[in-house]
């Protein structure tokens, strides 16, 4: 079986892993899943596991994240995969909903992925990934912040359902952070900061304690992650 229950490090709004479409052209530096292949010596060039569509999907009505080991919208991916995958989501028939998280957005807004995205609306989430308000040059070739941010923008007032990995959470300006969570407005927040290297400057434990306290305040859904749990007990007035 090629659907993986979702366990560890995973997002904890996901409850199940799904990877038709592995690898992925962004070298982000920090990456767990790049990191996994180089120990293994396999290249993380983009593939397409088109064998994985026969799976059968859990029908238990929880999110299904397309993408755990690659970026199925990076530009090393072709179109024809992704329509052969989307084309799949629409065939299903199961209640779960599909992740679909990437450091690309502006994928979302392509003539024919936009058509079969519109398809199927009502069974997908869109999701970035913003560490920071401010580029990534030194870790990473993923499309800019800001970029991202304002592509899943669009897609929002375009009606679709949103989702936020503010993970690696890098230093940020609070009030761009702020400004950009508003008009995404997502569904729900995974914060955690760099797992296993170092690659990223952290904030001050001050920062981050004002932007969870803000998230919380404005209603919005969200999970700390394990490293930023001890946050909960510092008595530094968190409300995670």
């Amino acid at each position: 079986m090629t659907l993986n229950k979702a366990k560890g490090r995973m997002f904890k709004s996901v409850g199940w892993t799904f990877n038709p479409i592995a690898g992925c052209t962004h070298e982000c530096r920090y990456c767990w899943a790049k990191s996994l292949n180089d120990r293994w010596g396999k290249p993380f060039e983009p593939i397409f596991r088109e064998a994985f569509l026969k799976d059968k999907m859990p029908n238990d009505g929880s999110w299904i994240f397309i993408g755990s080991m690659g970026d199925t919208f990076c530009s090393g991916v072709s179109d024809e995969w992704i329509h052969k995958l989307l084309d799949f989501i629409k065939n299903d028939k199961s209640n779960n909903v599909f992740l679909l998280q990437t450091k690309n957005p502006a994928r979302f807004h392509e003539e024919d992925i936009t058509y079969d995205l519109e398809e199927i609306k009502d069974k997908v989430i869109l999701g970035t990934t913003l560490e920071t308000t401010w580029d990534t040059l030194d870790y990473s070739k993923a499309p800019a912040p800001y970029e991202r941010a304002y592509s899943l923008i669009n897609k929002k007032r375009d009606g679709f359902r949103t989702f936020l990995s503010l993970e690696p959470l890098a230093e940020f300006d609070l009030e761009f952070m702020k400004r950009w969570i508003v008009k995404i407005s997502p569904e729900a927040i995974e914060i955690g900061l760099e797992n296993y290297t170092n690659y990223t400057t952290k904030p001050s434990d001050e920062k981050i304690i004002e932007l969870i306290n803000w998230i919380d305040s404005n209603g919005f859904n969200y999970v700390l992650k394990e490293n930023l749990q001890w946050l909960t007990q510092k008595g530094d007035n968190c409300n995670a």
